[in-house]
């Protein structure tokens, strides 16, 4: 398809360079202008325009009948954040949700990586969905890092490449385009990039040999797409722009040092990494300058969409930006479509019912329970907990404080008998004072669900009740291991993350036969 650069019109090749967030669940008018009028060269599915698979593919076909009668006729981009399984984001089910990266990473399980790669290209391509923006190859090792948190695989650069190559080939090898992010790495920072712009202090050799080598690796294993972070570098590039704007980081070091030659796409362009230096429209211009093949456009209305193409457009036309650097990326653009059979003819031919054999098949929830059986941890004296399997042994049911999130463990926990009764709270921090109030009345069971780390105050109430109750008092934590210290006074279940294998695999062990072994 790269031929057809030479008879494209400028709008036709600046609309290529386009993805455009996409919030509804129905085919709506802002897709129509996206696709229609802009020729938008693929659609992003933000949450809140997902639920079941067959809302998702009527969605999704819509989009691409447009882009092919209507449209550029060249098939979109059609991507979506799937980094836990193309269930994660599906409120409706229909498709398998796996454990987030840094409980795989805890699972250590190569091919289990791989086969939930497999599983997630398998069922994303089933509902029309072709780029996943995942996996995360950041490093996180630090433990106050408030956005990456458990959609890293872990702390070293060994574990992350390892689990990050081996998803990347799940996914590319059955169909679908991985993207590694987010470069130049977001792991060790304390900042959100989606609030404010975070900043690597480090210098050339550490970022060189530790940040930078995830990434690598990933090109190493021939990853088709990087994604960019809203992150700034001044050891790497001394003005301190983001790399996602940045021509020293995306064409110098990622394009021509590191020899990456696939997409690079940056992280949407919405977020205050950016949006506090520039506008979204001019900050597609830069991003475009710098090297960058695609941006990701979050308008909060039809005309914001307008304004970023037409920025490009006036950039083009005035010289600002060469015509060349458009050709560039959009022959990229067009010979990744053409790999993985986004044509015109392959779109006309594979277009249909969606094929649900393929969806939340029992093995592929299986793979996902072979996962959650490998990650729990307990942590704790281990006369705690034979403690606890004495008592449980002789009877005694729990009294269950559970976050909201987790109502498939409590369900699974009453089904079996182990607990006496349950109150679901809303938010973390009004754990403790409902333990507090259940704390005499028998063996006390609580439940944490938190993707990034909670405040400290949480944990010293838990484990002031645990050493002043008469009964035991037992929390499972869903969440970073970061908050979870060595208190010996209060046994933890450590489980990663809340996916439903993970509540399961947490429930099967808590219910009287388990906690005897």
């Amino acid at each position: 398809m790269q031929h057809r650069v030479e008879t494209m019109s400028l709008e036709e090749k600046v609309g290529q360079l386009f993805t455009f967030y996409y919030c509804n669940q129905n085919y709506a008018e802002a897709a129509e202008m996206c696709i229609k009028q802009l020729k938008a060269g693929g659609m992003f599915l933000d949450v809140q325009s997902l639920d079941n698979p067959e809302q998702v593919h009527e969605l999704t076909g819509r989009m691409q009948e447009t882009a092919l009668q209507e449209g550029s006729g060249i098939p979109l981009f059609i991507a979506a954040d799937f980094v836990a399984g193309a269930g994660c984001k599906l409120p409706g089910g229909g498709a398998v949700h796996f454990p987030k990266n840094m409980a795989i990473g805890a699972a250590a399980d190569e091919q289990l990586a791989y086969e939930s790669g497999r599983i997630t290209a398998v069922e994303s391509l089933a509902m029309g969905v072709n780029f996943n923006y995942s996996p995360v190859v950041d490093i996180n090792n630090n433990p106050d890092n408030p956005v990456i948190g458990t959609h890293s695989f872990g702390e070293t650069s060994e574990l992350v490449a390892t689990m990050g190559t081996a998803v990347i080939r799940g996914y590319q090898e059955h169909g679908m385009i991985a993207t590694a992010k987010h470069f130049p790495g977001h792991g060790d920072t304390n900042v959100d990039s989606h609030l404010a712009l975070p900043v690597l202090p480090f210098g050339e050799e550490r970022l060189r040999q530790f940040e930078l080598s995830t990434f690598r690796e990933a090109i190493r294993c021939g990853v088709d797409a990087i994604m960019v972070g809203h992150i700034a570098a001044p050891a790497l590039d001394p003005s301190m722009l983001p790399a996602s704007l940045s021509k020293p980081m995306i064409t110098g070091l990622l394009r021509r040092e590191m020899g990456f030659r696939g997409l690079i796409v940056t992280d949407g362009m919405s977020m205050k990494g950016v949006t506090a230096l520039y506008s979204q429209a001019r900050a597609c211009v830069l991003a475009l300058a710098a090297g960058a093949d695609i941006v990701l456009a979050h308008p909060r209305e039809d005309r914001e969409a307008v304004e970023m193409v037409d920025a490009v457009l006036e950039a083009v036309r005035s010289g600002e930006l060469e015509e060349a650097r458009i050709d560039e990326s959009v022959r990229r653009i067009l010979a990744v479509k053409e790999k993985y059979g986004l044509t015109p003819e392959r779109a006309a031919t594979a277009a249909g019912a969606m094929k649900t054999t393929l969806l939340n098949q029992p093995a592929s929830r299986e793979i996902s329970s072979r996962l959650a059986a490998q990650v729990m941890r307990r942590t704790g004296e281990p006369a705690r907990w034979e403690q606890v399997k004495r008592v449980r042994a002789e009877g005694a049911k729990w009294n269950l404080i559970a976050h909201s999130s987790l109502t498939l463990f409590a369900d699974r926990l009453e089904e079996s008998g182990a607990i006496a009764d349950k109150r679901l709270v809303d938010a973390n921090e009004k754990l403790p004072e409902a333990a507090g109030e259940w704390v005499g009345v028998g063996p006390l069971l609580v439940a944490i669900a938190h993707n990034k780390r909670l405040p400290d105050e949480v944990y010293e109430q838990l484990r002031e009740l645990a050493a002043t109750s008469e009964y035991d008092v037992v929390a499972v934590h869903f969440g970073s291991p970061y908050d979870v210290g060595d208190w010996p006074e209060l046994p933890v279940l450590l489980m990663y993350d809340h996916a439903p294998a993970l509540q399961e695999t947490a429930a099967q062990f808590l219910n009287a036969a388990e906690c005897r072994r």
